[in-house]
């Protein structure tokens, strides 16, 4: 049977890279993002190139209803969901516990933590019933150290305990389902990144990093991960 895979958070980068190194296994691949143009035009795009079938799916990660929604899509369209890449980012506020604005501050929790949320519980859902599956959450060294950023710092440790703790769920292990918590630490190679940091020589190639996530996502055999970090060669750990 052919695996089902969704990306959730799907543009130029770390997103569109992780959807096409899974279609080119042959995998049925949903691309989920708020963007449609951008979000049809990948999806046609890898579906050219691949052999795996692919369905853009314009998804608001923030809303409950919208995500729902888009795994019965993917559901009726391919099968239950056996990989899930959360590659999602979230909006910025800014500040420090006295600067930020509560309602910039609920967004990003919500984008970034409670997104993250929903997805998960819909296709760790599925893998439960259907025996086993990977789930991995992409994200940065913010997670493990604090920052002047405070809604930024809480949603990405907000988001590193709840896929570490997916891993202490025995229903969860009993299943087979796989929990990765991915650090991407450095700087992934992306147009706009580029335009605003044209100094910068140190960019992780993002088909390199989706290449990874592959290999983790589709071996796991007897040995599961829950925390990964990656980083450039020439970059030291900041954390």
């Amino acid at each position: 049977m052919t695996p089902t895979t969704v990306v959730a958070g799907v543009g130029p980068g770390l997103g569109s890279s992780v959807a096409r190194r899974f279609a080119a296994d042959g995998d049925d691949v949903a691309l989920f993002a708020r963007s449609s143009d951008y979000l049809s035009s990948t999806a046609d795009e890898i579906q050219a190139e691949t052999p795996g079938t692919t369905l853009p799916i314009e998804t608001d990660i923030a809303d409950p209803t919208a995500v729902a929604s888009a795994f019965e899509t993917v559901r009726d369209a391919f099968s239950p969901v056996d990989r899930l890449v959360f590659t999602s980012g979230s909006p910025s506020a800014g500040g420090g516990i006295v600067d930020v604005d509560p309602a910039g501050f609920r967004d990003v929790i919500d984008t970034r933590l409670r997104g993250a949320f929903r997805c998960l519980r819909e296709a760790v859902d599925d893998m439960v019933d259907e025996g086993g599956g990977t789930v991995v959450v992409t994200s940065s060294g913010q997670s493990r150290r604090p920052s002047e950023d405070v809604a930024y710092a809480a949603a990405r440790h907000g988001t590193r305990g709840l896929v570490r703790s997916l891993a202490a769920d025995p229903r969860l292990g009993e299943a087979d389902v796989q929990a990765v918590h991915l650090i991407v630490d450095g700087w992934i190679d992306k147009p706009s990144l580029r335009d605003r940091y044209p100094d910068h020589d140190r960019w992780m190639d993002p088909n390199q990093i989706a290449e990874r996530i592959h290999d983790i996502a589709t071996t796991p055999g007897t040995v599961h991960a829950n925390e990964i970090d990656l980083r450039h060669p020439r970059d030291e750990p900041s954390f």
